[in-house]
């Protein structure tokens, strides 16, 4: 779960915001979302899932744990390899994060699959 207050700092809101819904926002959920996002071809084309980049970007720079759970929740779905560039941000933004990311790849092909289009 992705606590409230998180999305909303993600987006600039107040915690107490009445914009975004009640509770925290699954993972699973958010997973979908992103990558719905970066599946996007177009950066600059207006869609309903932008707030997701935000959050990941957040993510990235406040919670790299989160960010990490996050961008593994996605994984499965995939298939185009859209989260190469966000787990190298993860690993470049904070090298502790790296030695995780490979370890936790040796006992995941799809996670190593992400690791092959790292510069």
């Amino acid at each position: 779960m992705i606590p409230r207050a998180t999305v909303a700092a993600a987006l600039g809101l107040p915690a107490d915001t009445d914009a975004l819904p009640p509770g925290d926002l699954p993972l699973a959920r958010f997973a979908e979302r992103y990558l719905s996002y970066l599946a996007v071809p177009d950066a600059t084309t207006e869609t309903p899932d932008a707030w997701t980049g935000a959050v990941m970007d957040h993510l990235i720079a406040h919670n790299p744990d989160l960010a990490f759970a996050a961008i593994r929740a996605a994984i499965p779905a995939d298939a185009e390899g859209f989260l190469a560039d966000p787990l190298a941000d993860l690993g470049a933004t904070h090298p502790e994060m790296r030695a995780r990311i490979e370890a936790a790849a040796a006992d995941d092909p799809a996670l190593a699959a992400r690791l092959t289009t790292e510069e």
